[in-house]
């Protein structure tokens, strides 16, 4: 093992919010060799804080001082690996009561790698509003208190006001947050956001604003020529692979939404709350944007492909620039609502970042609603919760009634206060039967239909979050766009026959494990040979096929261990009925799905005990966890 660490900073600083105490302590190499970073690292640095009396606290409690929250990049993280602009932030999930974590683009996390630390460990919960200043490797705590309140664009630029410098990084919650809306965000670099599992709560529980970083503290890599050297001689190969693909000029042209149609036509699109997979795509799609509306294209620190969209819209008579509307916006405001009119859609994509929400969790939530009151389930106790809104106005396609829930959530307002706590909880409080709600483990189902792929399914099931389209992006590999076929993740005879794919199942979730711990972008694809050469590049390790994807296990294993400490079980690993009905259209008609022998067969190859849903001591102590 090298001792002087390449491509970190060797330095990981612990903020207890309670009394203002900062200490930093060193990251240990073979820490950062079995962990790499991101989530990983962040994973490795939870497990080891919380005691036993803290998970009993966290089991009743998710917002309890003893709940850290990490902020933290990877080793890849602003370097020339495609797409490697991104961080990564990981906590108990308000939303679910188990390991929570997710990622964001733009350029934060530049100055977040350049912070002088590897990671941010918070804990504790400060008396009033603050937000941590981040200078040259030193952490001031700074008082938030005319910040508290204001949307997430305002708050970047008062932060950047009051700190007298434009040049600052922002990440910051907006009211959801500060109301524990349980699906709350962090948003960063105007509207990217770390939106999944409701890290934005957690931070507006801990009375935290912001984080803001002036980052000039550079970290050396091992072979810098080396990463270079492994991209341009990969695009000679491909032929410009990673930035002249189909996919990403698709992406570049009409960026995320350019799915809409596409992922309809193989079921996978989701309309009417999960009841239908035909509808008129062709409405809200990224190309038909374009051409309704002034769109632009940017992209993440270091991105070649592009993604991302600004868009002219017209709001109370204004025309506003307006980040988006990503697929899983315009899928969750628009079909799954059964609304077609692209304003709302927007509108409604456009203020969950003003406010700070998880546009999947809102989405899905407000088409529950709907879902409920058109099928006439729960109308006496929903009635008692409407104000403002009339019972007859909560109907799909209401594309006005979407927008005005939006802000009822991030204010808890009304029936908005019952949505904030997302469909799990939705259920409870209405009444009604909980196999109704699109969740896995309390994390709502994104816009990728379980129905259209069993192995998207097993995935969702048996996700660290809960159901997360990107922790195991399985429907692409049944379209063509994701392949590891040295790792079973390839295409089959069909997409609901998985038998032998399972271990490639689990296998994509690992190597996702590791983007996520790089901490980069998976939407640009690298085989994985030149994954290993940009690790071994950036840290001078010396990592192997099976010893990197270790790593990715490792971490999978560590956070399935927390989350089993915090109550999880075998049978938690499922899907709601809800999902068991049978489309009568589309691709998937008559699909039903039988998933119980392939959990069982991941299971097996994962090394978990079926009976506890645990990972096995033998397991744990094969990857070094015990």
């Amino acid at each position: 093992m090298i001792e002087k660490l390449f491509g970190y900073h060797g330095k990981i600083a612990y903020v207890n919010l309670s009394n203002k105490a900062v200490e930093v302590k060193d990251l240990a190499p073979k820490i950062a060799k079995d962990y790499i970073g991101g989530v990983n690292l962040s994973a490795k640095l939870i497990y080891d804080l919380l005691t036993d009396e803290d998970y009993n606290v966290l089991k009743g409690d998710p917002f309890s001082g003893v709940n850290p929250l990490v902020f933290a990049t990877g080793p890849l993280t602003g370097t020339l690996r495609p797409s490697s602009g991104r961080y990564s932030v990981s906590g108990i999930s308000p939303l679910t009561k188990i390991w929570g974590e997710g990622t964001s683009g733009g350029t934060f996390c530049i100055a977040l790698k350049n912070s002088g630390f590897d990671a941010i460990v918070l804990t504790g919960k400060a008396d009033t509003p603050m937000y941590l200043y981040i200078n040259d490797a030193q952490i001031e705590i700074k008082d938030a208190s005319s910040i508290w309140g204001k949307d997430c664009y305002e708050s970047q630029e008062l932060i950047k006001k009051d700190l007298n410098n434009d040049k600052v990084k922002v990440a910051t919650i907006g009211i959801a947050g500060e109301n524990l809306v349980k699906y709350a965000g962090i948003i960063n670099d105007e509207g990217r956001a770390v939106g999944r599992c409701g890290l934005g709560a957690l931070m507006g529980s801990k009375k935290l604003k912001a984080l803001a970083i002036l980052g000039g503290k550079r970290v050396e890599f091992a072979d810098t020529a080396a990463i270079k050297e492994i991209r341009t001689n990969a695009e000679k190969l491909t032929f410009g692979e990673y930035i002249s693909t189909a996919a990403s000029q698709v992406f570049n042209l009409y960026g995320t939404n350019s799915y809409l149609d596409i992922g309809m036509l193989q079921a996978d699109t989701p309309g009417y709350y999960y009841t239908e997979s035909e509808f008129l795509a062709e409405k809200l799609t990224g190309k038909t944007l374009a051409e309704e509306y002034p769109v632009f294209n940017y992209g993440c620190a270091g991105c070649t492909m592009r993604c991302g969209r600004t868009t002219v819209v017209n709001d109370n008579d204004k025309d506003i620039e307006v980040d988006g509307p990503e697929y899983e916006s315009v899928c969750a405001f628009g079909p799954l609502c059964g609304v077609f009119d692209s304003k709302p859609v927007i509108l409604a994509h456009h203020y969950c970042n003003v406010h700070g929400f998880d546009t999947i969790s809102g989405g899905v939530s407000i088409a529950f609603l709907i879902y409920l009151v058109e099928n006439k389930l729960g109308m006496e106790k929903i009635q008692s919760y409407l104000k403002d809104i009339k019972i007859e106005d909560i109907k799909w396609g209401n594309g006005e009634l979407v927008l005005k829930l939006v802000d009822k959530i991030a204010k808890r307002e009304g029936i908005g206060d019952v949505l904030a706590e997302g469909t799990r909880i939705m259920a409870e409080k209405l009444g009604v039967d909980p196999e109704l709600a699109a969740h896995v483990k309390g994390l709502e189902i994104p816009m990728h239909e379980p129905r259209a792929f069993d192995g998207q399914a097993l995935s969702y099931m048996t996700c660290c979050v809960g159901a997360n389209h990107e922790k195991g992006d399985w429907f692409g590999v049944e379209i063509g766009t994701t392949a590891f076929p040295d790792f079973r993740a390839k295409k089959g005879k069909g997409p609901h026959v998985i038998k032998g794919r399972e271990k490639g199942v689990l296998n994509l979730q690992d190597i996702r494990s590791l983007d996520d711990s790089g901490v980069n972008c998976n939407f640009i694809g690298v085989e994985f040979s030149d994954t290993i050469q940009y690790f071994n590049a950036a840290t001078g390790f010396d990592y192997k096929k099976r010893t990197l994807l270790q790593v990715g296990e490792r971490g999978t294993n560590v956070k399935r261990l927390i989350s089993c400490n915090l109550g999880i079980t075998r049978e938690d690993d499922k899907l709601p009925a809800h999902f068991k009905k049978v489309f009568t259209g589309g691709k998937a008609a008559g699909v039903k799905q039988d998933l119980e022998v392939h959990l069982k067969r991941y299971y097996r190859d994962r090394g978990w005990d079926w009976e506890t849903g645990r990972p096995t001591e033998e397991k744990l102590k094969e990857l070094e966890i015990l």
